[in-house]
């Protein structure tokens, strides 16, 4: 009885562990509120991403994930798949070229 509780209890532990989110701050190419919604409701769908936030004036991403289901670089391939920059890795250029014109660099939306 006392080999399955232990059994249990390690178990437990190590499930809870494995499935501990991270958090991960990404500096990016966010110039405006439309860049805001894309971002978040792309990230929404990517399995293993529980939430992303964006700040628009800090141009930062917080991103809460789950490392033993994607990873930090998947992550960002992820931000840059939209068309944003994530970090020193820059945005991919087909989505870049796909985003409204005031998501670009020097572009102006309120």
């Amino acid at each position: 009885m006392k080999y399955l509780i232990a059994i249990a209890l390690f178990m437990l532990t190590f499930s809870t562990a494995w499935a501990q989110k991270e958090e991960l701050v990404v500096k990016s190419t966010i110039v405006c509120q439309m860049c805001k919604t894309t971002i978040e409701e792309g990230l929404a769908y990517e399995k293993g991403i529980k939430s992303a936030r964006v700040d628009v004036d800090a141009k930062e991403i917080t991103i809460k994930y789950k490392a033993n289901q994607i990873s930090e670089q998947e992550v960002k391939t992820a931000i840059t798949e939209l068309g944003y920059a994530a970090g020193d890795i820059p945005a991919k250029k087909e989505a870049y070229d796909k985003l409204h014109s005031c998501c670009k660099a020097g572009g102006g939306c309120d």
